[in-house]
């Protein structure tokens, strides 16, 4: 039978949930700020340019495991609004106006056996991470694509700034106010960036744990209603010769960190979030609604490199594409800008979500749980894409060669 795509997750309780839940609470508010945006590079800072690009339709056409016959393709409709933010670097290109096209990737069984498979590397533990020459300071091109569910106004938040970012997913099972303005997550997205800014401007550094506590006790404070999952994340330079991704992340959203191999130059998954939940379908989070704290967020430091391609995502994403799936589409758009890939990624979720018939990381865990799930699950998706690069190798390369790939 067809998955029923109505059901929200729970909201963080003392004991699970009965087997029957409630309906997802009706939104009255919408919200119409996807994100807000900064300087999209490290070594250079320059004001990022908000895009809105067309509008999306996302073809829901069967597609066999790569090579594949029919591609996903990107066409104008008016069934989802996509934004984008294209990072400032000396002759890169703006956003691109054509439309993007891909080769898409069908989950089945076989690739649900192939992602155990993986040459995957995940840290052994939350502050450790793939060791790394001395690469500099990193600049990076940021990209973010987003689609609603269509039905609530969209719950997934987003910031991207000089050196820090994160990303928001409101939990659709908790206690709203029609009072307050807008939704929880779109404020604790705000006010976290403006206590990264406060902190930037009096200590001349980032602690993303401590502003993200702030924010959470400034809307405690306001009696702000609502919870909402929390990555976020900033770049610490403060070891010379290094670039360290440093951050924390309470829930099902989190990121995941892209490498080429130094040998055969394949990309791979080289480190990734864990997502943290108190049973399936309940995942940590954070609001005046819930028992959770900032203290129980999972804190990790990374190191990163050149050529690097991080992705953040809400659980709209990991719910419905596995890890190969990404590795697939990443390479598929690898000559594309990052606010490309966002856009590959964000719409082959929605196409997975549609298809009542696959099996998804979502189905998968539902299986686990004693839960019987079929097809994908719709819900908000965001993904944010940051691709790194060594800003004075950059500018030494040939007019030709200048734009990293």
């Amino acid at each position: 039978a067809p998955a029923d795509h109505t059901q929200g997750r729970h909201l963080c309780a003392l004991f699970p949930p009965s087997k029957t839940s409630p309906a997802a609470p009706k939104h009255t508010d919408r919200r119409t700020m996807v994100g807000t945006s900064a300087a999209a590079t490290i070594a250079t800072p320059h004001a990022a340019s908000l895009v809105l690009l067309g509008l999306l339709s996302l073809s829901s056409s069967a597609l066999a495991f790569a090579p594949a016959a029919a591609p996903l393709r990107l066409r104008g409709t008016s069934a989802a609004k996509h934004a984008c933010l294209l990072g400032s670097r000396p002759a890169v290109p703006a956003a691109r106006s054509e439309r993007a096209s891909l080769t898409g990737v069908r989950m089945g069984l076989f690739d649900a056996l192939k992602e155990l498979a993986m040459p995957t590397e995940v840290a052994p533990s939350a502050n450790s991470a793939p060791e790394v020459a001395a690469a500099g300071t990193l600049a990076f091109a940021a990209g973010v694509s987003e689609i609603a569910d269509p039905r609530h106004p969209m719950e997934d938040a987003w910031f991207v700034g000089e050196t820090e970012f994160g990303i928001f997913d409101g939990v659709s099972g908790a206690r709203k106010s029609d009072n307050q303005d807008g939704l929880y997550s779109f404020q604790l997205c705000q006010m976290t960036q403006r206590c990264i800014q406060t902190q930037k401007n009096k200590r001349g550094y980032v602690d993303s744990g401590l502003a993200l506590e702030f924010a959470c006790s400034a809307l405690v404070d306001n009696m702000a209603c609502g919870a909402s999952t929390a990555c976020v994340n900033n770049l610490d330079t403060s070891v010379p010769g290094y670039t360290t991704l440093k951050g924390v992340n309470v829930g099902d959203s989190g990121l995941c960190l892209f490498r080429r191999n130094a040998q055969d130059g394949k990309l791979e998954l080289v480190w990734k979030t864990q997502p943290q939940q108190h049973f399936f379908n309940c995942p940590f989070q954070l609001g005046g609604s819930s028992p959770d704290s900032p203290d129980q967020a999972m804190k990790y430091s990374v190191p990163l490199t050149a050529g690097d391609i991080l992705v953040l995502g809400t659980d709209g994403l990991f719910d419905n594409v596995y890890d190969n799936q990404l590795l697939d589409l990443l390479e598929y758009t690898k000559d594309q800008d990052p606010t490309s890939m966002a856009q590959a990624i964000v719409g082959y979720a929605r196409q997975q979500q549609e298809d009542p018939s696959i099996l998804v990381p979502y189905g998968v865990e539902a299986k686990a749980a004693g839960q019987v799930w079929s097809g994908g699950k719709l819900d908000d998706t965001c993904c944010v894409i940051l691709q790194f690069y060594d800003p004075e190798a950059y500018a030494a390369a040939p007019a030709e060669e200048a734009v990293p790939a």
